[in-house]
This record gives C-alpha cells, structure tokens and sequence, in this order.
C-alpha cells in the first residue's frame, strides 16, 4: 500500500522527486524494517510487523499518518520515532537513492579492508551515524544518519541534528580520506489524532569531495563494506560462525592470516543450508533463515508444515536470505564478479521481494513455502 509524506530536499535541485510528496510503500518499510533490526547490534524482534495496526486506515496513496502519536511518555515517543525513522529512511535510501548495501557503524572501529589501511575515521565527539552504505555497483560510497521526531515546528531540528551526525565520520584510505555523500533523513510523523496533522520527510545530501585513491583500493571499500552488510544479515540467523570469518576477512592486515581467515569462511559456506523457494526457479540457492513477528528462528528448523502453521497464526513469517553465489564472491574479493552479477536483471517474481544486494524476503504462507538442506 502506497502512502505518502510531505518532501523536501536540500539541495532542491538533486531531488530525486518531482513535486511536493513522496511515496513509499508500507511493504518497502517494512522490509527494510526486517533489515535494519536483523543488522543492528542487539536484540531482532518484529517491530517492522506492527505498521499495518499502527497506520490510520485512510487508504492506498494517502499520507503517512499514525492513528496517535507513538507512546504517551516521552521516552517511549523517542525510542519508537528513532525505530520507526530509521525504517523510512532505510527504504527512502533503498528506494530513491539506490542504495542497497549496508554496514551499521558502532563505537568500535570498523576496518573495511585492514591489509590496505581502509578505515572508518571518527572526526569528533558524540554519537555515530547510523549507516556507510553504497550502491549495488559498488558506486554511491554514503554516509548516512537517519531521524524520527513528533516536533510540532516540522523535522527542521531533526534534520539539523542528524547533519551533524552524518559529519562526525571520515572513510579514508591508507590515511587519504575518500570522497562520500553526507545524508541526513529527518521524518516528522503525523497522527490522525492528539498530533501533529502532517506527516514530513526531509533530506540533505551534498557531496564532500576527498582525495583521489586507486582503483584497488576504491574495490576494496565497496568489497569491505559487502562482507559487513553480509555479515550483519546472516549472524542472527543462524549463521554466526560464517558471519564471524567475513568480518575477520575485512579486518584481517596480513596475508598469511588472509589465506587462513578465506579458507575458513570457504568451508563455513560450503556447510552452511542453502534453501530454495518451492516452485521458483527464478531465485537461486539462498543461505538465510526464518523470521516472524517473534524474531528470527534460530534454534529450530521448520518444515513446510510448519511454515503453514507460523502464517495461520497470523506469526507473518518470512525467510530472510542471500544469494549463496553472491557470499561466495565476496569471500573471494571479486569486485568484477560482484558488479556483473549485481548488475544482471532481478527476474519477477509475484511473491518474494529483492534489494537489488542479493538480498530476498520471501514471505510464506498460502502455497509459498522454503526447501532446501536443513
């Protein structure tokens, strides 16, 4: 279902839409839902499966307006509008900025190739944006902050928050820092009532331009920042160990530990299940697991059986996976294998859903079920 939100982007000219609004659809957010709290450090709970209950019925392409305000104190109202923001802003960047992979920034460092000194760089104090993200043709290098806010003068202070957020890092590369875009995504929720009447998206996106790096180098940005979003998708999903050998892959200086640290992930991948979708030959081999509203399934299988019986619970199950190829050619550090196969067309399918990184939510029920190794 299509819904709406007041837009503004700065600069205007770089917009992606024409016109006062943009649309969204609840499905794009909460798939990107589904992301975001599977990559987050923490806990995975279904927060992306309560949009739907949560929304005014005011039907297809209307505004984005909450039936109340998110929670009544106000530490409820910050912790579900940062939640709920980071959905939108994820999907807004999946949807209108092309971006598709994804690695979530902590407070510890994060090497994305440590053999060539390519590294996340802390600028000043404070908290950390939420995303370094980049396209699927390894282009778009991102650094990205995203806000969710009730303020009743509109998303401007949000905004102006998270812009200073999106500068508190560098990615540089043998100490030569690279040229990224800053973005900073402020949503101002409305509801339909006790609230705000409107509900806004802004956007500020420039270009901070760095220093020339070589093309090696440039590969190995995008291949680092791959095997962390891989990494991040799989680990609560029943994958931690294989999860484990793509991070030490990226932060791995010497080469000697480099061969061992491939070697390992090789065999991790070669054990790891690879399921299919039952009667979809346009899906390959995927390595992922089972989600509902609960979480992940992570200490169970469950047999097609079992699928109907989590979705005639209304348990809304979907399998979360990754083309199997699509790892294997990251392990490798195959920037060419990774942009050809990226770039060959999605092929249709009615019912499962890509990111456009190898990544599908197939979600299960009536006749849709997963096969594979268990």
């Amino acid at each position: 279902m299509t819904r709406t939100f007041i837009h503004s982007f700065d600069p205007a000219s770089a917009s992606p839409v024409a016109g006062p609004t943009v649309d969204l659809e609840v499905s794009e957010i909460e798939d990107a839902g589904i992301r975001e709290v599977l990559q987050t450090p923490g806990a995975a709970y279904g927060a992306w499966s309560i949009l739907d209950a949560l929304l005014a019925a005011t039907g297809p392409g209307t505004p984005f307006i909450f039936k109340e305000p998110l929670g009544q104190a106000r530490e409820v109202k910050v912790a579900l509008s940062g939640l709920f923001g980071r959905f939108v802003a994820r999907a807004y960047l999946e949807r209108y900025l092309d971006l598709s992979i994804f690695a979530h920034l902590t407070s510890q460092s994060l090497l994305l190739d440590g053999r060539r000194r390519i590294d996340i760089v802390r600028r000043s104090r404070g908290d950390l944006p939420d995303w370094v993200a980049c396209a699927a043709d390894l282009t778009s290098l991102t650094v990205a902050e995203a806000k969710g806010c009730h303020d009743p003068g509109g998303p401007d202070k949000a905004l102006g928050r998270g812009w200073a957020q999106a500068q508190r890092i560098d990615v540089t590369a043998r100490g030569r820092k690279v040229t990224i875009k800053r973005v900073a995504i402020a949503t101002r929720w409305g509801a339909a009532l006790n609230g705000p009447a409107q509900a806004y998206l802004s956007v500020r996106d420039p270009v901070d331009e760095g220093e020339p790096i070589d093309a090696d180098d440039k590969d190995a940005v995008f291949i680092g920042l791959l095997r962390h979003h891989i990494a991040n998708l799989i680990d609560p999903l029943g994958h931690a160990g294989l999860a484990g050998a793509l991070r030490r892959l990226a932060r791995e200086r010497f080469q000697p530990g480099l061969q061992r640290d491939a070697a390992s992930a090789r065999a991790l991948l070669d054990a790891a299940p690879v399921r299919e979708v039952d009667g979809a030959s346009a899906i390959e081999g995927l390595v992922g697991g089972f989600v509902t509203r609960a979480g992940p399934l992570t200490d169970a299988t469950a047999n097609p059986a079992d699928q109907d019986v989590l979705a005639r619970l209304n348990l809304r199950p979907v399998f979360v996976g990754i083309e199997r190829d699509l790892i294997d050619a990251a392990i490798e550090g195959e920037a060419k294998t990774v942009r050809d196969r990226l770039a060959a067309a999605i092929k249709h399918d009615e019912f499962a859903r890509p990111d456009r990184a190898g990544g599908w939510v197939i979600p299960l029920g009536a006749g849709r079920r997963i096969i594979g190794s268990a």
